[in-house]
């Protein structure tokens, strides 16, 4: 896990900007000329990923966008706007979980191998500009439980 990232091991699509159907959508809500923080948490396993991603505007709205693996082609993603309240309960929640302070690579404890696991990943970009990164396998931040909360995925 070391040598690839999590995107390149599950042949993840690129980042929810850079699809040019979400791009559509951005477009669709005035959005897309805004600056952004977008948030990129995947989580893997065995066959099957869910990709969420939650993009902060500067005007205060959020957009959450959840891609799950076992969706058939008909209904391959969900699309949440949030604005006024929610969105400021989302981004609180996002900051609370203090991912800025998290190592980059989260690993299980010595001695202990799981096989067929689980693997995730967490990016924070600022306008298209990769700021942070943090990975896993098998081995999750303390906020996991909020983690998974927020960005809609169990």
């Amino acid at each position: 896990m070391k040598d690839k990232t999590f995107r390149a091991l599950y042949h993840i699509p690129p980042s929810f900007v850079e699809h040019p159907l979400q791009k559509r959508v951005l477009q669709a809500v005035g959005r897309n000329q805004e600056s952004m923080v977008e948030v990129i948490f995947r989580v893997g396993g065995f066959g099957t990923y869910d990709v969420s991603t939650i993009t902060f505007f500067e005007r205060g709205t959020v957009l959450r966008h959840i891609e799950r693996s076992d969706r058939s082609i008909t209904e391959p993603f969900e699309f949440e706007y949030y604005e006024g309240e929610e969105a400021k309960q989302m981004r609180v929640a996002f900051h609370l979980l203090g991912t800025n302070w998290w190592p980059t690579v989260f690993e299980e404890l010595e001695g202990v191998r799981t096989l067929d696991g689980t693997q995730w990943s967490l990016s924070v970009y600022t306008n298209g500009t990769l700021i942070h990164e943090h990975h896993g396998s098998n081995a999750y931040p303390s906020e996991w439980e909020q983690v998974t909360r927020l960005f809609g995925i169990s």
